[in-house]
């Protein structure tokens, strides 16, 4: 069994084109944003479950994701809009954007693609794999459910924001500061391998990677090649699909 050291660094909205706008963010701050917390930290030891050994294995390798401001929207179903009272619209603009373009929003169902909190994740190790999950209690306390994914962070370095599904678009979405919005966990080639988070400054050559990933995706329209994309979920030894880029 191995722990694997995960580095994660809070950034806001979409600003990272730069160095001075990524480490300008106030959510990087410590008090300001929120750390990662494991599922296992903010359970109750109450719990008639707590001293399970198999939810333990489980929930110390899941970590919940906080927003750290106060959210509002209202969809407008009819006219295809997103309402937001609480933000002016150029905050609007860098926090949310509609997801899939035109198919975001129809009469039964309202997807929306959120940058806040957005999340850069590294590792040293080899064969990492992050997972985005929805947290069990969104959909009846906020009226969305978080679209999860997963992809090998080990080959790919690139920001995560998340999609929100409304459960009732006919509903408002209601995010207090401190709301659980989703779950990471983080997987090996060994399951029984542990995880440590760290809150960390993102290193020049990470940046990098950051900024020529999103390159790649511009360039190819986020329509990428069948080849390129399937880097994003082997395991192998190379550090990222893109490794000729930096040489």
């Amino acid at each position: 069994m191995k722990s694997h050291q995960i580095n994660y660094h809070q950034f806001h909205g979409q600003q990272f084109e730069s160095n001075a706008n990524f480490n300008a963010s106030p959510f990087s701050l410590d008090g300001v944003g929120f750390d990662l917390e494991s599922e296992s930290q903010v359970t109750s030891k109450d719990k008639v479950y707590s001293m399970c050994p198999a939810w333990k294995h489980r929930s110390n390798r899941i970590f919940n994701v906080y927003s750290p401001v106060d959210l509002e929207l209202k969809i407008d179903v009819e006219n295809r809009r997103l309402n937001t009272p609480n933000l002016n619209q150029d905050k609007f603009d860098e926090f949310f954007n509609e997801t899939f373009e035109h198919d975001w929003c129809t009469d039964e169902n309202v997807t929306i693609q959120s940058s806040i909190p957005r999340f850069l994740f590294w590792t040293k190790s080899k064969n990492i794999w992050i997972e985005q999950r929805p947290h069990p209690l969104t959909s009846r306390n906020n009226n969305f459910v978080c679209v999860g994914g997963w992809f090998n962070i080990s080959n790919w370095t690139r920001p995560i924001s998340f999609g929100l599904d409304l459960v009732n678009p006919d509903e408002p979405v209601i995010i207090r500061r401190g709301d659980p919005l989703y779950q990471i966990s983080f997987h090996s080639t060994n399951l029984d391998d542990g995880f440590r988070v760290k809150k960390s400054e993102p290193p020049r050559d990470i940046l990098n990677k950051v900024h020529k990933t999103k390159n790649v995706l511009f360039f190819f329209d986020n329509k990428l090649p069948l080849n390129i994309k399937n880097n994003l979920f082997k395991n192998k030894e190379s550090k990222c699909p893109f490794h000729f880029l930096w040489k």
